[in-house]
């Protein structure tokens, strides 16, 4: 793949995304990025930092921080910080942005300085506590001690022309105190020929060297069975194995990822004895190690003198013991010795062989008894089932499959090796949207089954935790694998991604832990139905492929519910993504009242109303939907018709709608595009469309999205009064929109929205102190606009604004509440107004 077809497909899957989940494309591009390194990797988790923290942008004080991935903290005291670039255009030009060294250690030294202050504490004196930023910076405080190195992420859509050596890792600093240390810091930047490279299906690992000296390590290889292989053994003084976990940490185990997250300690109690009782025993009491490599350089005398892309596969918590019992208790390793396999397999057959050498390695391991791994009877199974299965037909819809994704880049390498026509084929019958990946799933049965707790671990540590529930079970876990498994597999993830959306607009959601909000709410509502003693009717869901408003009310009350726990002042542990992770954290939540009462139905949102707004022809689905199936029917479970309508065709949709475009008014046009742009809602296929009609040109508009634009914007309180006359279908979608009556808070875009006149009096009421402290936290996040200074210096000079600027002050104002500025503090004083 060319690097601009690549970048038309990141543009088109960051955009996509930002609209089916009512993101920024900010939000929407770190999610897709990390989704890439999770495949690739390159992490192993990822924690958002919601919204993006920004601070002193253009100054020498500039911190920036995106998110984070810690899942290897606990093995090998390393850390992961992402940061995104601000300044790509990701609106679909078709030029490639470059970017020089200089720019990319400018995020990298805000990265720095995001974690030196967090580590001596001047962060959390200056920032919000409710923050994410603040949550993560709590972390680092709290685990200071214990940190050893920080990887730092500094990731872009544009393309890297510097050289590789002008991107220097940040100057490592000393954490204080009596246990004074070395916090080392390492830079990566993922542009974007590395994004393509680390997307595609057989990318390796990132390559990494081993040099042993000039002198070498002898090593015996064994005879020849094969071409495939050669396989030498070796021995590794605790010495040299200790420095290179110090140096390289987990990403000698990036072969085995599940296997090493699975760990439950940085030290074997056993090994740690051996090594300070015995040491010279060491070498008959351990296994030792089992690694495999693509190529080794040897010597004239045929000893070892360098492992390319070394990886161990067996071993993982030997290496951890004895780096760490060295660094604890300051052992002497010199008498220590350690048996290693070590098998070079060609780089093209790598990605097939590797996970077998570590299965049978590890077959030791009572968790291998049940193989769980891409190729294993299991998870072919459950690929096989998601290909025989077809959703139930839907007006205006083809069946379609819900595409099983059991090994990386396998959606995207099915897909590219076709042509053109069968590629949209295989796009059509099955979109990228209903894609589950191995990784992914066991979350959605984890939280299911009750453990929120274990799918917050993560999606690697929760792989291992399920494999490990499941392994118990031993072959029934495979004949358990049917259709009906594999639709109820489907409808869980339907049930967490509609919560998932829907918290983002709730007034109780703090701006945090969205993920784990929904994975709490959704094992709360599984248990309150099972203590109802209620069969949950998936057959519904599957039929509908959608949710009802009754279900959502009862998920939405989990939810709010499981927010106030993970939020509790009380809590045991201060960090609310450590708490998440606690059993504690769930019993808290078991206690807590049924979700079950919320029987009121929800108002429908954006992203779950149609493309195209409602006609007669539209049937709508499952009006008799019920939660559950259950003898004693409660308030509870009282039928709610969905109030969603169902999408038409694409082209019905052309036919339908063209004529009430073309002849909306110039001034509805207009205000539609102001209102929008404000609110950072309008794609380019909408804008090009709006424009076209503004200027009276009647070919090339797509009325798909410009009835996705409306239905946000209305749904954003966008109102118009156009003149007396005949509506037509596009007015009466605006005038039909119910207002909303709620004071202002964090879910809705615009809570209040009676008049233009109650607009403009309540933006002229905020005090100039407030208009400060907002226009200097919108410049940190890159939000500020020229109309924005615009309207507030006329405020500021108590100038009446304009119909026009009131709108679109008025939804900048709750764009920048929607990105987490508290709406209380964006108002006027109360009792002044």
């Amino acid at each position: 793949m060319e690097l601009a077809d690549y970048r038309r497909e990141l543009v088109a899957r960051v955009q996509e995304k930002a609209m089916d989940e009512g993101l920024l494309d900010q939000e929407a591009f770190f999610q897709v990025v990390c989704e890439m390194l999770r495949d690739s990797e390159a992490i192993a988790d990822y924690q958002p930092v919601e919204p993006g923290y920004r601070f002193g942008e253009g100054t020498n004080r500039f911190m920036a921080v995106d998110g984070y991935d810690q899942s290897a903290f606990d093995m090998d005291e390393s850390i992961v910080v992402i940061a995104c670039d601000d300044y790509s255009n990701r609106v679909g030009d078709e030029q490639i942005n470059t970017i020089q060294a200089k720019d990319c250690m400018r995020y990298i030294k805000a990265m720095r300085r995001y974690i030196k202050a967090a580590f001596d504490g001047s962060f959390l004196e200056q920032a919000e506590e409710s923050s994410a930023a603040w949550e993560f910076a709590s972390f680092i405080h709290e685990h200071k001690r214990g940190i050893s190195r920080f990887r730092l992420y500094f990731v872009t859509d544009r393309e890297y022309t510097g050289r590789d050596s002008s991107i220097k890792d940040p100057t490592d600093f000393y954490s204080k105190g009596k246990d004074e240390h070395k916090v080392s810091l390492e830079a990566h930047v993922w542009d974007l020929r590395h994004l393509m490279e680390a997307s595609q299906a057989a990318a390796p690992l990132e390559h990494l060297t081993v040099n042993l000296g000039a002198e070498g390590i002898p090593a015996v290889k064994a005879p020849e069975a094969g071409n495939n292989m050669d396989t030498y053994l070796m021995f590794l003084s605790g010495q040299t194995l200790s420095s290179w976990y110090k140096k390289h940490g987990s990403k000698l185990m990036e072969a085995n990822v599940r296997s090493f997250l699975s760990l439950r300690g940085k030290v074997n109690r056993g090994i740690r004895n051996t090594l300070s009782t015995e040491p010279d025993r060491f070498v008959a009491y351990n296994n030792g190690l089992s690694a495999t490599a693509s190529r080794v350089d040897m010597n004239e005398r045929g000893n070892i003198t360098a492992i390319h892309d070394l990886q161990i596969v067996n071993g993982g918590q030997t290496t951890a013991s004895i780096f760490y019992s060295q660094k604890k208790d300051s052992l002497d390793l010199s008498a220590v010795v350690v048996p290693v396999k070590l098998v070079v397999v060609r780089e093209d057959i790598a990605c097939e062989l590797v996970p077998y050498i570590s299965r049978y390695t590890n077959s030791q391991n009572k968790v291998a008894e049940t193989d769980f791994s891409s190729n294993s009877e299991y998870q072919v199974k459950l690929s096989q089932l998601s290909q025989q299965v077809l959703t139930p037909p839907l007006p205006g819809r083809n069946p379609t499959h819900w595409y099983y994704e059991r090994t990386r880049g396998q959606y995207d390498s099915e897909r590219n090796r076709r042509d053109t026509a069968d590629r949209k084929q295989f796009e059509k019958l099955n979109p990228s949207k209903q894609r589950i990946k191995m990784i992914d799933a066991p979350k959605y049965l984890m939280c299911w089954d009750g453990y929120p707790h274990i799918a917050s671990l993560g999606s690697q540590k929760c792989f291992a935790r399920f494999v490990e529930n499941e392994s118990k079970k031993g072959q029934e876990s495979v004949k358990a694998l049917d259709a009906e498994f594999f639709k109820q597999l489907v409808c869980k993830r339907i049930l967490f991604d509609t919560v998932y959306k829907h918290i983002k607009m709730a007034d109780w959601y703090k701006g945090a832990y969205q993920g784990n909000i929904a994975e709490y709410a959704v094992a709360k509502y599984a248990l309150d139905l099972k203590r109802f003693h209620a069969d949950f009717d998936f057959e519904t869901i599957w039929r509908a492929q959608r949710i009802n408003d009754a279900i959502l009310g009862c998920l939405m009350k989990a939810a709010e519910q499981a927010s106030n726990v993970l939020n509790d002042s009380n809590r045991s542990t201060q960090n609310i993504g450590e708490w998440a992770k606690k059993e504690a954290c769930w019993d808290s939540l078991r206690r807590r009242p049924s979700c079950l009462d919320a029987v009121q139905p929800l108002p429908s949102p954006v992203f779950e109303a149609a493309a195209v707004p409602a006609t007669e022809e539209s049937t709508p689905v499952a009006a008799q939907q019920t939660i559950a199936k259950t003898e004693n029917p409660t308030p509870a479970f009282v039928p709610v018709p969905s109030s969603v309508p169902r999408h038409k065709a694409p082209e019905q949709a052309e036919d339908a709608r063209i004529d009430d475009w073309t002849a909306a008014p110039a001034g509805f046009l207009r205000e539609l595009h102001t209102f929008a742009k404000g609110q950072g809602i309008l794609s380019p296929k909408a804008e090009t469309s709006l424009m076209a009609l503004i200027d009276d040109i009647s070919t090339g508009i797509n009325t798909n999205a410009l009835n996705y634009l409306l239905s946000r914007a209305t749904e954003c309180g966008f109102r118009y009064n156009p003149p007396s006359g005949k509506p037509t279908a596009v007015r009466k979608a605006v005038e039909d929109s119910p207002l909303p009556k709620s004071e202002p808070t964090h879910s809705s875009l615009v809570d209040i929205d009676q008049t233009i006149d109650y607009q403009r009096e309540f933006l002229a009421a905020i005090t100039a102190d407030t208009w400060r402290t907002i226009l200097e936290w919108a410049r940190y996040r890159h939000a500020l606009t020229d109309e924005a200074l615009a309207g507030v210096a006329k405020i500021d000079k108590q100038i009446r604004l304009t119909d026009e600027q009131t709108r679109y002050l008025w939804a900048w104002r709750q764009k920048m509440i929607d990105k987490g500025f508290s709406a209380s503090q964006f108002a006027p004083r109360p009792g002044t107004y």
